[in-house]
């Protein structure tokens, strides 16, 4: 298994879906959306698109492959995008991900910093999946 080739048309529609992968399938996937949606439009996308439901699986996933400048990252534009705190029921966060005009000037900084790539994501991904074998 090779990230991210192999998890480009990985698919998935519903949450009971996602629980029925395999662990490190879970990860892959968590991560390539990550990097798809906040690359595209930003934290605020990654936030307001069906991933907005994966963001604890999403921080669980990068404390799990070694990412934490990332994982720092991603708890940051957390903060940002829910400044009440992200919901318990992770179904509820289109409802709560705060208006994109509030909050455009400090996202778009952290999407900056995304852009660096401070941690080598893909590599990290590959030697997670390669021990996890």
């Amino acid at each position: 298994m090779s990230y991210p080739e192999d998890f480009d048309d990985l698919l998935i529609d519903t949450k009971a879906e996602f629980m029925r992968l395999a662990p490190k399938v879970q990860v892959a996937y968590c991560l390539h959306r990550l990097e798809a949606e906040v690359n595209n439009g930003g934290f605020h996308q990654f936030f307001s698109n069906s991933t907005g439901e994966y963001v604890t699986e999403t921080m669980r996933a990068l404390v799990e492959i070694g990412a934490t400048k990332t994982s720092e990252l991603l708890k940051r534009a957390v903060s940002i995008g829910f400044p009440a705190g992200y919901p318990s029921d992770a179904s509820q966060y289109e409802s709560l991900v705060a208006d994109f005009d509030d909050v455009v000037d400090e996202l778009d900084a952290l999407d900056q910093e995304f852009f660096k790539y401070a941690d080598p994501l893909s590599e990290l991904v590959n030697k997670y999946l390669a021990k996890s074998i």
